[in-house]
């Protein structure tokens, strides 16, 4: 029991009283590092020695591979998440159209234009819905079926093209469905009619019946589309300072199917630090009528020069075909803020703002010319061989045979201003079928080796008695006497189109129809109504210019509001061009805000071409 108490209370008195009197600070400081740091190095000598010469060894020997996807729009910056599709409005007549075929009845419209452009007839049970089974499908103008836009058989869920290039659709179309392509009357599971032309309501993503417009093309939009090409890009690193890593396989598992590039990379030795170049890509179509999650998991494996296996992974996903995706949250709160200054102008404080609109166009010539790209023929008579592409004739009036050299079949005389004319091609397609009234242009296509043409009176607005019946051909030969403004009976040739082997296109017109339309409406953006005070319109021949005045429109021109003036049509002589050909229309408008008559706004547009 004495040794015990006699060592601890020695060492206390001893340290306490000496030390903290003298120098407090030091001594407190001293004894706490030293005596412990120093024993747990004694304790673990080895195992550090160990730990710095075994670390280095897995940077040294070990395998470092990484892999990383990316996703942007093929030939764009963004990414592919932000790729949305709105029911973008057609603004132009179409060049060519893509529909899918999804299958299924009339109910399953979804569309705007009304019931006198729209319509829609179910037989038996209508169309089939399940993937995969087909259907013969058919798309023809409605004058008669004379132009043939597509005819196939197609399978549910899949997309077929409607066009007649190089020319423009028709403003209406008919799109029937058949249970198979003996086209029997019998078979048809579905027959519509809608309206083409864009002027009326044609949307992106609209459904006819079992069809949807998912691609249309024009000249003033370009191509539209409900598609986006994705580029997915593998960027392959060895990001980790160490040994070399030799690839061996990569590939990548989507919902597009495998992306295998393991022969690709197979062997390739990766330095330290060092990235493939160029990184792996795979391209994919992805449907946007459709909410689709996007899975892409990449999976990559090496081995260091030791030996070592290495891998590493990686899982991509995001979604489109939504309206607003969810990965993309900036744009709703970004946009926002745009629209606020619109409602800010005080009406009394703020003067309207006046858009006018001097648009011009050429409704003959298949819609192949422009206003700015007219020309004269570059030959009179078809001698191209073979069928035109297209014939257009114009209805003169005039007794038989006409001044064609053309031997043909002609009997009676037609000079009534109105009549109706029915012409019908050589393998029964009809081509043109309706009322038509002096000087009427006719637009004929699926043209074949001849026409048959019978011209008769208007009875309570139907076919009445004949009156001119002619037979004569049509191919591009010199027997056939197709030379432009020669006449066959009633009928003036004024036009012929020829596509040759290469693909090129040659229009010979003898006149352009062109059509000059006066507009006006509010500026893009502003909501200040206007009260239109006067219009007036300056157009013609740069030497012989015609002035039009215009009366006011009886309503004020509000934000959704668009007054045409007028509309007038010249047919230019192309083959008769003496003197100037310069064209100018000039439209100007004037205007007092609706709710101050003390603030006044003016617009004024030109169009000007020529002919060369």
């Amino acid at each position: 029991p004495t040794p015990p108490p006699t060592p601890p209370p020695t060492p206390p008195p001893v340290d306490t009283p000496t030390f903290p009197p003298t120098p407090p600070p030091t001594p407190p400081p001293t004894p706490p590092p030293t005596p412990p740091p120093t024993p747990p190095p004694t304790d673990l000598v080895d195992p550090p020695s160990a730990a710095p010469s075994t670390m280095p060894s897995p940077t040294t020997d070990g395998c470092y591979v990484s892999v990383e996807t990316d996703c942007t729009p093929s030939g764009q910056s963004q990414d592919c998440g932000s790729v949305v599709v709105t029911r973008t409005r057609c603004e132009d007549r179409p060049l060519a159209m893509v529909f899918r075929y999804n299958g299924g009845t009339c109910d399953q419209s979804d569309n705007i234009q009304n019931s006198d452009l729209f319509q829609c007839f179910d037989f038996q049970e209508g169309p089939p819905v399940v993937a995969g089974e087909t259907s013969f499908i058919t798309v023809t103008d409605i004058k008669g079926g004379s132009i043939v836009y597509f005819s196939e058989t197609v399978a549910v869920g899949s997309e077929y093209t409607v066009s007649d290039e190089p020319f423009e659709v028709e403003a209406n179309m008919n799109i029937t469905t058949w249970r198979n392509s003996g086209t029997n009357p019998a078979d048809i599971l579905q027959t519509l009619v809608f309206h083409s032309s864009c002027s009326q309501n044609l949307f992106l993503k609209d459904r006819f019946g079992a069809h949807q417009l998912v691609v249309f093309i024009n000249e003033e939009q370009g191509l539209q589309s409900c598609f986006f090409n994705a580029t997915f890009t593998l960027n392959i690193g060895n990001d980790i300072q160490g040994s070399a890593a030799i690839l061996q396989t990569l590939a990548s598992n989507t919902n597009y199917g495998l992306f295998n590039f393991t022969d690709e990379v197979n062997g390739i030795v990766l330095q330290p630090g060092e990235t493939l170049t160029p990184s792996p890509s795979f391209d994919v179509v992805i449907d946007l009528t459709v909410v689709t999650n996007n899975r892409i998991l990449t999976t990559i494996t090496g081995t260091s020069t030791e030996g070592f296996f290495c891998s590493d992974g990686d899982f991509f996903t995001f979604v489109t075909g939504l309206a607003l995706p969810p990965n993309v949250p900036t744009r709703a709160p970004t946009s926002a803020p745009t629209r606020t200054p619109l409602p800010t102008p005080d009406p009394e404080d703020t003067a309207c703002t006046l858009q006018a609109f001097t648009s011009c166009d050429v409704t003959n010539a298949g819609g192949i010319f422009e206003c700015d790209n007219i020309v004269p023929p570059t030959s009179t008579q078809c001698l191209s061989g073979g069928f035109p592409r297209e014939l257009e004739f114009i209805y003169r009036g005039g007794d038989c045979p006409g001044t064609t050299s053309q031997n043909f079949a002609c009997q009676g005389s037609a000079n009534l201003d109105e009549v109706w004319i029915t012409i019908i091609s050589g393998n029964n397609n009809i081509l043109w079928n309706q009322i038509t009234t002096r000087d009427s242009f006719m637009d004929l296509r699926g043209v074949d080796q001849s026409v048959e043409v019978t011209i008769s009176t208007v009875e309570n607005g139907r076919v009445g008695e004949e009156i001119q019946s002619m037979t004569f051909n049509t191919t591009c030969t010199s027997a056939s006497g197709l030379r432009l403004k020669d006449t066959f009976g009633a009928l003036e040739l004024v036009e012929f189109t020829t596509v040759a082997g290469d693909g090129s296109v040659a229009v010979n017109a003898a006149f352009a129809n062109v059509a000059i339309t006066y507009a006006v409406e509010l500026q893009a953006g502003t909501a200040i109504r206007a009260s239109v005070t006067s219009a007036s319109s300056v157009g013609g021949l740069v030497t012989d210019q015609t002035t039009t005045s215009y009366p006011p429109p009886p309503e004020v021109i509000g934000p959704q509001d668009t007054h045409v003036f007028g509309r007038i049509e010249t047919v230019i002589d192309l083959m008769n061009l003496s003197g100037s050909a310069d064209y100018r229309y000039n439209l100007e408008v004037s205007a007092l805000s609706a709710s101050n008559s003390n603030l006044d706004c003016s617009s004024s547009d030109l169009v000007q071409f020529n002919i060369n």
